[in-house]
């Protein structure tokens, strides 16, 4: 498929402009080159409630293509797609969850023969703490807390995809990482 292997190449500029041209071989590109980070974020978005991270950038793809043939304007794809999937994972989480796996259906990821069960039970439980106050943060504190922590993304891909300022990141950071700041010590 050398097509493919050309359009690969190709910054997100070039690639939107032939999306936009109908080359299907163009958005396969920018599907292979950004679908592993958005579900990854999409995961941490979605973590703990019982939502399918996979359908919603598979949903946010859809989407995609579908508003890059829509319009012509100028955009910056990569906060663009974070965007979508973003939004697509905030209209899953308004939907009730499906059931949710224990803890313990993932306690084979890390080893822990030797720890007394006592203390790997307290563990488990200031897990669901922390994260249950994670789920409690504001939409944009927890939204600026996974994609720091755990996406890595910088402060100005933030602010882009957030649609603020880079300060106005590092303020929603610092509330964000107060807030839980008392179960993290505990």
């Amino acid at each position: 498929m050398p097509s493919y292997a050309l359009t690969s190449q190709l910054d997100d500029e070039r690639l939107v402009a032939l999306v936009r041209a109908g080359r299907d071989d163009a958005f396969a590109a920018i599907h292979n080159r950004y679908r592993d980070r958005l579900l990854a974020f999409a995961r941490r978005l979605l973590s703990g409630t019982g939502h399918d991270a996979e359908d919603v950038v598979q949903d946010a793809f859809i989407r995609a293509l579908a508003g890059l043939r829509a319009t012509d304007a100028a955009m910056n794809l990569k906060p663009w797609l974070y965007m979508i999937v973003r939004n697509r994972a905030m209209d899953e989480l308004r939907r009730p969850a499906r059931a949710v796996a224990e803890l313990d259906d993932v306690a084979h990821l890390r080893p822990a023969e030797d720890a007394d069960p006592a203390v790997r039970a307290a563990e488990r439980e200031r897990v669901r703490d922390v994260v249950a106050e994670i789920g409690r943060l504001p939409e944009r504190q927890r939204l600026a807390l996974v994609m720091r922590e755990f996406c890595g993304i910088g402060h100005a891909e933030m602010a882009a995809t957030l649609g603020t300022s880079v300060p106005a990141t590092k303020s929603l950071l610092v509330r964000a990482r107060g807030a839980l700041g008392e179960v993290v010590a505990a």
